[in-house]
């Protein structure tokens, strides 16, 4: 064994044994991530990498033709999509199908179905927050679609055990992270973390995510106050990873964020769960 695998092999025994076979992310797509780095990337080229595998291309236009994007005119091709859609855009599509494989690729349990949407959802609220910060709004969807990873991971690998959790009171010194804990040696923070570095993420993505229960403080950047805001209201609306309604006041959840942006959150609120859930659904539709 040359000394590179040597340290690959190490490496991967170090994981827990959740974290062990999971679904890799495609190729494609991670060629497809490494070319949004880079400025004026020819289109071409962009066409050239998503060419190499048909399957997935035609899923990122499914997508890109859906409600979930809501455009007017049908997008034909792929150097369309691109033109159109702009690369960090697809590079969220590409996300979206690599998630999904942690459904198709093993037992899709009703809680694995559950954290699917939460993620969904979290991404859908994490883009219109965006809106109103006036931050990439791409980037932040692709942030809230990340965030609890390590929590698919963590459902796929055992879902008995993590059934487990669904039955403690939450009101009984419920703490979600020392349980994951001290079933699978690891929390869905951290296992998020790890995911996105094995699959080569930006660390900017990879600190986000294990950081994402960590209340925002003065020093925060406006897309970590976005994510730890997103994934409290996708709870909150009823698209909970637990299956079971969370309780909260949106007030208090929409007090992280600046006060333009709070304002408008809360104007919106009344609306937000049908949107999420027309989205979630053309997502599904489009991808069966």
């Amino acid at each position: 064994m040359s000394l590179a695998a040597d340290v690959r092999h190490t490496s991967k025994l170090k994981h827990p044994w959740v974290l062990q076979n999971l679904p890799t992310y495609r190729p494609v797509a991670r060629k497809l991530m490494m070319l949004t780095s880079h400025e004026d990337v020819p289109l071409s080229k962009v066409q050239e990498v998503l060419r190499t595998d048909a399957a997935f291309t035609a899923d990122v236009l499914r997508l890109a033709n859906s409600p979930l994007i809501g455009l007017r005119a049908p997008v034909t091709s792929v150097l369309h999509a691109v033109m159109v859609l702009g690369l960090e855009r697809m590079k969220g599509l590409a996300t979206t199908l690599a998630l999904r494989a942690f459904l198709t690729t093993g037992v899709p349990t009703e809680a694995l179905k559950a954290c699917w949407r939460h993620n969904l959802a979290t991404a859908v609220i994490c883009e219109k927050l965006a809106r109103f910060l006036q931050i990439e709004p791409d980037l932040c969807y692709t942030a809230g679609l990340l965030h609890d990873i390590g929590r698919l991971a963590l459902l796929r690998a055992s879902p008995d055990q993590y059934e487990h959790i669904f039955s403690i009171d939450p009101d009984g010194g419920f703490n979600l992270l020392e349980i994951e804990k001290s079933l699978f040696e690891i929390d869905h923070c951290e296992a998020g973390r790890v995911i996105l570095e094995q699959w080569e993420f930006p660390r900017e993505m990879r600190e986000l995510v294990a950081r994402h229960h960590h209340e925002p403080t003065a020093d925060s950047s406006n897309l970590a106050r976005i994510v730890y805001a997103g994934w409290q209201i996708a709870d909150l609306l009823g698209f909970s990873a637990l299956n079971r309604p969370i309780a909260g006041k949106i007030e208090a959840i929409a007090s992280v964020l600046p006060p333009t942006a709070r304002q408008k959150l809360l104007e919106e609120f009344d609306s937000l769960a049908e949107e999420i859930a027309f989205k979630i659904n053309a997502i599904e539709c489009s991808l069966v």
